[in-house]
């Protein structure tokens, strides 16, 4: 049972949540939802250590295993996809190779009575009691199967993580999480660089697998079937549903309700009574009753109604000029890799004013396509654009693109 009490955050005087407390149990497996700004993020950062709260605490049991996979993080290091994954058993895998070197030792030496000896001996029992705690694994087992659940090939196991994007890198620190079995796993929108048939998977390990789960995800069908609680994070305070994604919605639909007419009445009652002060304040007979409400409005506790997230992308583009017929036109267009075929002989045409989706699993080609047609790879076959064809083009990798050290409007200017 982790336990958070009173936590309170503060960034430059202003407040972003206050006495927050709640506790999580054993096989909690908890939504935190609310807009964005409203300190989730800051929250699972909180909890995972990463963070320091302004006020409050985190009390956890001292050999409780709290894993954090944040929204954004890049990963980049010589080893292969399974010997990073294969760090989630470093611990236990250097305990091993400390007690073989141990064992090794106790047989060649004689001084059976002196205290190093012994010393050895009780270190090797440590060592043994800590292992026998891991249970029998099979190591390369488990990390082979979390990384093909999580949509790698088995032959990606043996190349290097710099060869794969950001997103990928993500999924290898999903797999170190989820091989550790930690005690509580806090997620970060865990499925924005999935593809369909892993988020599958990582929806029942999940349910399955896991113990304690807080997540967030703008994800709703992830959401709802793997949570049973939901924690909303909304104008510096929390509500606790014990229900999934979809009864909090209702819950809080009929909460709001509720707020809303308690405030309509408490702000009729004010006006009244403020009324019946400017009516009579001057009136020797009412002076009591004047006063007796002067100090009721002054003690009063304004209510509040929890703010509904009303926002959204408010862009208006210029006119583009008007393309040809058929913007894109792909004529048996093929794509390898020395000896591994991406795709082949693939043929499309986009029609203007046509919305396409490119699905499949993950190492199809979809991306791959994507490049070729805006002329980032080579490739074999034929790809043209229509007359006054403009392209806009997000890659899975944009983000880490942007230059953090200047401004949003900078950013948008330079376009």
């Amino acid at each position: 049972m982790i336990s958070i009490d009173g936590l309170a955050v503060e960034f430059s005087g202003t407040t972003l949540f206050s006495n927050i407390s709640f506790v999580v149990n054993d096989k909690d497996r908890i939504a935190l939802m609310g807009k964005n700004g409203a300190g989730k993020s800051t929250l699972l950062k909180i909890i995972a250590g990463a963070q320091t709260a302004t006020k409050g605490k985190i009390s956890a049991p001292s050999d409780a295993v709290i894993a954090y996979l944040p929204q954004h993080l890049m990963t980049d290091n010589k080893r292969t996809v399974f010997e990073e994954a294969s760090q989630a058993f470093s611990e236990a895998l250097n305990m091993q190779t400390e007690m073989d070197a141990l064992n090794q030792e106790l047989t060649v030496r004689t001084d059976y009575e002196s205290e190093e000896y012994y010393a050895i001996i009780e270190r090797v029992s440590v060592l043994s009691e800590k292992l026998y705690s891991h249970g029998e694994i099979n190591f390369d087992a488990e990390v082979e199967k979390i990384l093909m659940g999580l949509g790698f090939e088995r032959s990606d196991l043996a190349r290097p993580t710099s060869d794969f994007s950001g997103g990928w890198r993500m999924r290898i620190e999903l797999a170190k999480i989820l091989l550790r079995k930690p005690d509580l796993i806090l997620l970060d929108e865990p499925t924005n660089h999935l593809d369909i048939e892993s988020v599958q998977w990582l929806e029942n390990f999940l349910v399955t697998s896991a113990k304690a789960v807080i997540v967030i995800s703008h994800d709703r069908a992830f959401v709802d079937s793997i949570t049973t609680r939901t924690i909303e994070v909304t104008m510096g305070r929390i509500y606790d549903y014990k229900v999934n994604y979809s009864s909090y919605l209702q819950l809080r639909k009929e909460r709001r309700e509720q707020q809303q007419k308690a405030f309509e009445e408490q702000r009729r009652m004010i006006a009244d009574n403020q009324e019946f002060i400017d009516r009579f304040k001057g009136t020797y007979s009412k002076t009591n009753q004047v006063q007796s409400r002067v100090k009721m409005l002054e003690k009063i506790e304004i209510l509040e109604v929890d703010e509904v997230d009303i926002s959204h992308l408010r862009l208006r583009f210029p006119p583009s000029p008007r393309s040809g017929s058929y913007p894109v036109i792909a004529e048996h267009v093929s794509k390898s890799y020395g000896d591994h075929v991406v795709f082949k002989d693939a043929s499309l045409t986009i029609q203007r004013g046509e919305k396409v989706a490119f699905v499949g699993r993950n190492g199809e080609g979809k991306s791959t396509l994507i490049k070729a047609i805006m002329s980032e790879i080579d490739y074999d076959g034929k790809l043209s654009l229509g007359q006054n064809s403009l392209i806009g083009y997000f890659a899975q990798n944009e983000a880490s693109l942007l230059d953090e050290s200047i401004s949003v409007f900078q950013t948008i200017d330079d376009v």
